[in-house]
């Protein structure tokens, strides 16, 4: 974990540091993305393997506001 993501997940599992999202510039409606997307490429050249995973980790559809895998409590 000791990599230029881990600020990313930790960000996205401890909720801190909180970050100010009613400037200008801020997108999809005021909320921060819980996960990252499949990239673009890999929708085209590997369709049906990235829609069975989507399917499988995520039932309500690929949306950026589901949380992903790790913030998930059991």
């Amino acid at each position: 974990m000791n990599n230029g993501w881990h600020p990313f997940y930790e960000q996205r599992r401890t909720s801190f540091p909180e970050f100010n999202v009613d400037g200008g510039g801020v997108i999809n409606d005021g909320r921060i993305p819980k996960r990252w997307m499949y990239p673009e490429n890999e929708l085209i050249n590997n369709t049906g393997n990235v829609t069975a995973a989507i399917e499988r980790q995520f039932p309500q559809g690929d949306d950026i506001n589901t949380e992903m895998w790790l913030l998930i409590e059991e």
